[in-house]
C-alpha cells in the first residue's frame, strides 16, 4: 500500500479533521491487509501440514508391495534424471569450443547415453560441414573479388598543371606556391 503522509493531504486543501480521519482508516485498511496476509500464510501451512498428514496416512495405509511400488517408481524417476544430467554433461563435453544453446543441447539429450553422444556427434558433425561449407565460400569470393584498381579507381591526377592553376583562386594560387614551390618552378619552366 502506498505510504500516505500528513503533509500531502493538507497540502491537497483537507481540514485537520478530514486529514485525521483519512489517516486512521488508512491505518485500519493496512491492519486489516496484514491481517489477510497473515491468514492466507496460516492458511497454506495449514493446508500443506493437512496434504503432508494425509500423505503419511495414506503410505501407512499402503500394503508393504504398494509401498515399494512407490520407491521404485521414485527411484526410477531419480535415476532417470541422474542418467539425464549424466549425458548432458557428456553432451556439452562434445560441442565444447561450440556457442550452443541450452535449448538446442536439451533437444540432444535422451535418457540412453548411447542416443545422446550419437545425436551430439551428428550435430557436431553438421556444424562442422556447415563450418566447412561457408568457409569455402568465403575464400572462393574473397580469392574471385579483382583487387587491381581499374583507370576509373586510380586518380588520374599526375600533379599540377598550368590549366589547374589558372582555375584556381588567389588565395588557392598563394597557397600552392608556398607549399609546393619545386612543383610550381617545374610548372613556370
Amino acid at each position: 500500500m502506498e505510504n500516505i503522509k500528513r503533509e500531502d493531504l493538507a497540502q491537497k486543501g483537507y481540514t485537520e479533521e478530514q486529514i485525521t480521519d483519512i489517516l486512521n482508516t488508512y491505518h485500519k485498511m493496512g491492519e486489516e491487509v496484514k491481517k489477510a496476509n497473515d491468514l492466507a500464510s496460516q492458511s497454506k501451512n495449514l493446508a500443506d501440514g493437512l496434504q503432508k498428514q494425509l500423505d503419511d496416512i495414506n503410505k501407512a495405509n499402503m500394503s508393504e508391495q504398494e509401498k515399494l511400488e512407490e520407491m521404485k517408481k521414485e527411484t526410477i524417476t531419480k535415476l532417470a534424471d541422474a542418467k539425464k544430467t549424466y549425458n548432458t554433461a557428456k553432451v556439452k563435453e562434445i560441442l565444447a569450443g561450440y556457442e550452443v544453446e541450452d535449448d538446442i543441447i536439451s533437444k540432444l539429450i535422451d535418457e540412453d547415453e548411447t542416443t545422446s553422444l550419437n545425436n551430439a556427434n551428428l550435430f557436431k558433425n553438421r556444424l562442422d560441414t556447415i563450418i566447412a561449407n561457408t568457409t569455402k565460400k568465403t575464400r572462393e569470393q574473397i580469392t574471385s573479388v579483382d583487387v587491381k584498381p581499374n583507370a576509373s579507381n586510380v586518380p588520374q591526377d599526375v600533379g599540377m598543371t598550368f590549366e589547374k592553376f589558372g582555375d584556381l583562386s588567389i588565395e588557392e594560387q598563394e597557397k600552392f606556391i608556398f607549399e609546393h614551390p619545386t612543383e610550381y618552378q617545374d610548372m613556370m619552366n
